[in-house]
């Protein structure tokens, strides 16, 4: 029986706050804006990209330039920069192999796939890994359900499905579907809102135990 195990990315197995902001900050000169310090766009950061694009950029949308060119250029210069402050949460690891043999692993997040894939190998977990389902993979993104039905697909899930992530989207998007879910609480939001999860991970060291005790049986 195969089990899709699908965890989010940013705020869930890494924190890659510092790379995205260093990027919007790269960006913004090659466009010659204003400079800014970088906790000036801290908090767009993790919202989605389009948010990001259009929040961070807002004078150079604002003066005419696209949407898209902003895209192209911070894509660009981010996956050439993916991992130069980005580790894994402490634990992540060990417990991504734990879990790896309980079920399939789906990355399920909101950053584009490409360099959601490109960041997994960087942090020398990509191996570990069925499938990466980014923001940009189906015609929705979370807190959709249509992404972790894709996510099965990929993988032949025939079992559970479990979501574990960090952010009331992921846990919408795993009540949605139909999906067992744990909130991480280690993330960036701390707390899931009005998402109410089936479980809380306080810590990466319990999900292999807790994942356990769910697919068992």
């Amino acid at each position: 029986m195969t089990h899709l195990i699908a965890l989010d990315l940013d705020g869930t197995l890494e924190d890659s706050r510092d790379d995205m902001v260093a990027a919007v900050l790269r960006v913004r000169a090659s466009f010659g804006l204003s400079e800014q310090p970088g906790d000036t766009y801290r908090g767009f950061v993790n919202a989605g990209m389009d948010h990001l694009y259009r929040s961070c950029f807002a004078d150079y949308v604002g003066a005419g330039g696209t949407v898209d060119d902003v895209r192209a250029a911070y894509e660009a210069d981010y996956l050439a920069h993916i991992a130069d402050s980005t580790r894994l949460y402490a634990g992540i690891g060990d417990a991504l192999v734990e879990l790896a043999a309980l079920g399939c692993l789906a990355c399920v997040t909101n950053k584009p796939q490409r360099l959601s894939a490109a960041l997994l190998e960087a942090l020398g977990v990509g191996r570990l890994f069925s499938a990466v389902i980014g923001g940009d993979t189906c015609p929705e993104s979370k807190p959709s359900p249509m992404v972790l039905a894709e996510a099965c697909r990929r993988v032949g899930r025939s079992g559970q499905a479990l979501m574990i992530g960090d952010s009331a989207a992921d846990v919408k998007c795993g009540r949605s579907f139909g999906a067992t879910t744990i909130w991480c609480a280690w993330g960036y939001a701390a707390d899931p809102g009005a998402e109410v999860p089936h479980h809380t991970a306080r810590a990466p060291a319990e999900l292999p135990r807790l994942v356990r005790s769910l697919v068992a049986g």
